[in-house]
Parts: structure tokens; sequence; C-alpha cells
């Protein structure tokens, strides 16, 4: 039997703050290959970036030609801090999860 090797994570949509009628759609988690980037990374804040880049699946933001633009730090760095800030909180989520998951007793 064959089994196909497809994303399993979840996605959830939110909407920004200060673009009501945005839809950001968020991964629930990073895969392997991202979590091995991200462990790379020194500073905090960069790997909050670069997290979110992995996190975001998709959004529905374009540039002025009606265009949709890429998911990237450049891009990232236009939103309102307000946005910024409610993205970040998801993935500061992802992480107490992973290090609530480090922290449990393993059954012997």
């Amino acid at each position: 039997m064959n089994v196909e090797l497809k994303d399993p994570r979840k996605v959830t949509t939110v909407s920004l703050p200060s673009f009501p009628e945005s839809k950001v759609e968020l991964y629930e988690s990073v895969l392997f290959s991202e979590m091995r980037q991200l462990e790379k990374v020194q500073n905090d804040s960069e790997r909050g970036l670069l997290t979110l880049k992995f996190m975001i699946k998709d959004w529905n933001f374009t540039d002025e030609k009606g265009e949709k633009i890429e998911v990237n730090e450049e891009n990232l760095g236009k939103l309102p801090i307000q946005d910024l800030t409610m993205l970040l909180e998801k993935v500061g989520e992802f992480f107490e999860k992973i290090t609530k998951k480090k922290e449990k007793p393993s059954k012997s």
C-alpha cells in the first residue's frame, strides 16, 4: 500500500486588526526541515520572523498592481506593529507547545 507524503499540518485563517479584509492562513506548526533552519538562528527576533514566514501558508496581500506579494521578511516588515505582534503571538504559542512537550517526563 502506497502512502502519499503530504503536508499534514492544520491551517487556521486570521484577519489582521489593521486590515479587516485580510486573510492570513497559518500552519499550526513547522516542518522538520524548517525547524532545523530555525535552530541555526541565534537572534530571537530573527527567529520569530523566520518562524512566521514558515507558518504563513498564504495571504491575500497584493501590491499596487493587484498582484499577490510574497511572504518574506521585507513584506512582513511593512505590517503595523499591532499586526506583527498578533502574528508573533501565534509563533509564541507554537514554541510554548514545543517547550511543554520537551518538559513532559517520559513514562518508564
